[in-house]
């Protein structure tokens, strides 16, 4: 889709909710552990020393914040931050321009808390006494927020990306100029509050350019999605295990705490890198496997947190589809719709399923072919290639016929072929070269004019596999099929959604551009 289509509502709440809610979130938690950690600096009686990680909280006040006068009314355009933060998911016009924006607001509340947290800081000076009709907005600035949080400003840094991302809005000089005045003022007021120092007001500009650069360069929102993880769930198990270390005052429980949260921070890192810089090399070196499918100790080591969460994402949706509504059950498997020639079949599958033995790939007998190909693109779970085999060992079993298939003598010879695919990660040109050389290690074993030998009623089924079997492994059966002729770059769709109806594979995800390319390649092979 281009960024001139129109936004629908539910775009632009759910984009809020991100933003906002990570912001609350964030910042809430912050704000109270810098308000434990002061108080228990104050009730130690050692002048501003803790005897837990950080050591202080800081103070910023410069002498030029001394000469700052405090200016009541000024609460009014500090309220309009949190106003201005809302309307602006309202007020943007194209996707591009949403997408940018809680990109950079995201962003903006990533780093900031994160500063918060390693860099607790107090604002200096008292306010003075209030008793005109303003009291009652310092009186609800008082349950809200606490004057922590201070350096990066937030108010600064949000005013700023607010004012740049909106300026696009509308060419209107009279918008452009309310626009430039509410988020000036926004700026200013956070010093004449006495809500921040110049200090503060300083940083947040200078995030907001961080955050500008970062922003514009990010390959996709899937890095920004593990930023997000990797940074807040760093502060948010920092936090809790401050508080826990704090409640039962064993030592040994702080050392814990902090490699767990430090180890948790770069594992997510590794994985936006690798979403950031796409590269094939990397992907077989960071998600290295075995010749069975099985994860190497090294890819443990790096992506513990990210392989758990795939794991107990994979048995939740088993659970869900299968044992609540049973939306896989499809009685009896229809293998004539997955034929390539009259002896190669093709399907796309997730990992095999154990909760239930009457879904709807359960009812695919592997031990009718004598061949199986078993394409692997999933770089965060364990191949189902294990799985295939003990079934296929249970099937022969049962049928007291061992090691061999229900049609022939001949052996089952299950192949494991490690292709990596991100799991999301749109498809480009850049990988239609390796694309190639994969459908390439396929040919001798399907094609009859090779040099490899098969019998004429030898069966062989290809079967691309990725965890849930709704993206990654459509997508290569499709590109597949388009390889080998059987598909154009006019039918491709209309295919996916007749045979994977509930398939994740959309424009965006696999291009018309990457099918095309590829077809026009290998139109001469």
């Amino acid at each position: 889709m281009t960024s001139n289509v129109s936004i629908q509502l539910s775009a632009r709440l759910l984009c809020l909710a991100a933003a906002l809610g990570l912001f609350a979130l964030l910042y809430s938690l912050t704000n109270v552990y810098a308000q434990t950690l002061f108080d228990d600096i104050q009730s130690s009686g050692f002048d501003g020393v803790s005897t837990l990680w950080p050591k202080m909280i800081y103070t910023l006040a410069t002498p030029f914040d001394t000469a700052i006068p405090f200016i009541s009314v000024m609460i009014i355009p500090y309220s309009w931050s949190i106003l201005l933060f809302c309307a602006s998911f309202f007020m943007v016009q194209t996707r591009q321009q949403l997408s940018f924006l809680t990109r950079r607001l995201v962003l903006a509340t990533l780093l900031a808390c994160f500063m918060f947290y390693l860099f607790p800081a107090k604002f200096t000076f008292e306010r003075p006494p209030i008793s005109d009709w303003t009291q009652f907005g310092y009186q609800f600035l008082s349950l809200t927020d606490k004057p922590f949080n201070q350096l990066p400003s937030l108010h600064v840094t949000y005013a700023a990306l607010l004012g740049l991302t909106l300026w696009q809005v509308s060419t209107s000089f009279f918008y452009r100029l309310i626009l430039c005045s509410v988020c000036s003022l926004i700026i200013v007021s956070t010093v004449f509050t006495y809500q921040h120092h110049l200090l503060d007001v300083a940083g947040g500009l200078l995030l907001a350019v961080i955050v500008m650069f970062i922003a514009n360069h990010l390959h996709n929102n899937l890095v920004l999605k593990y930023l997000a993880v990797a940074i807040s769930g760093f502060i948010v198990l920092s936090i809790l295990g401050f508080m826990v270390n704090r409640s039962l005052e064993y030592s040994a429980i702080e050392g814990f705490y902090r490699f767990l949260t430090g180890y948790w921070l770069i594992s997510f890192f590794g994985v936006a890198w690798v979403y950031q810089y796409p590269n094939r090399a990397r992907y077989d070196a960071w998600f290295k496997k075995d010749k069975q499918g099985r994860l190497s100790l090294s890819t443990w080591i790096r992506f513990t947190p990210l392989l758990l969460g795939y794991h107990l994402m994979w048995y939740s949706v088993q659970w869900y589809e299968l044992v609540k509504y049973n939306r896989y059950q499809i009685t009896p498997f229809d293998l004539s719709k997955y034929k390539v020639t009259d002896s190669v079949y093709a399907i796309a599958t997730p990992k095999l399923f154990r909760l239930s033995n009457n879904n709807y790939y359960n009812h695919l007998d592997f031990s009718y072919f004598n061949k199986v190909i078993v394409i692997d693109s999933a770089v965060e779970a364990n191949s189902h290639y294990l799985s295939l085999m003990k079934r296929l060992d249970n099937h022969l079993d049962n049928h007291n016929d061992t090691h061999k298939n229900q049609h022939s003598t001949t052996l089952v010879q299950v192949t494991h072929i490690y292709f990596p695919l991100l799991d999301l990660q749109s498809f480009t040109k850049k990988d239609i070269q390796d694309i190639i050389r994969l459908f390439e290690k396929i040919d001798p074993v399907v094609k009859k004019d090779t040099k490899v030998e098969r019998s004429d009623d030898e069966t062989i089924l290809i079967n691309f596999h990725c965890v849930m079997g709704l993206s990654r492994s459509v997508a290569l059966h499709v590109l597949y099929l388009v390889y080998r002729r059987e598909l154009t770059v006019d039918n491709y769709a209309t295919w996916i959604v007749k045979h994977y109806p509930k398939a994740h594979v959309d424009d965006h995800y696999l291009p018309k551009s990457v099918v095309a390319a590829l077809y026009f390649l290998t139109q001469d092979s």
